[in-house]
């Protein structure tokens, strides 16, 4: 996006969209409205039932970080190098 200003959101704030009420993906409608050729940021938040990275590492092993599956909701840690995990961005500040 051209905007700038995107980073990869702490854990608090990655957990901050989950919805316990929902499975597959696990977060509120407002944040999944549609995964969809030429989609834009402006228009559509697409969220795969996947496992997210957050900003925020594992304190006991720096090499890992803490991460949300939205699948389920589950807080997961894992490796920074496992690639099959996705980023959700976020814009602004803390």
């Amino acid at each position: 996006h051209a905007g700038g200003g995107w980073r990869v959101p702490n854990m608090k704030e990655l957990l901050s969209i989950v919805n316990y009420e929902n499975f597959d993906p696990a977060i509120s409608a407002e944040f999944n409205t549609g995964c969809v050729a030429g989609c834009t940021v402006d228009a559509c938040s697409c969220t795969a039932a996947s496992n997210y990275w957050s900003s925020t590492s594992y304190a006991s092993n720096p090499d890992n970080a803490w991460g949300v599956s939205f699948i389920t909701g589950f807080v997961l840690e894992g490796r920074k190098d496992f690639y099959f995990w996705c980023v959700r961005a976020v814009r602004g500040g803390l």
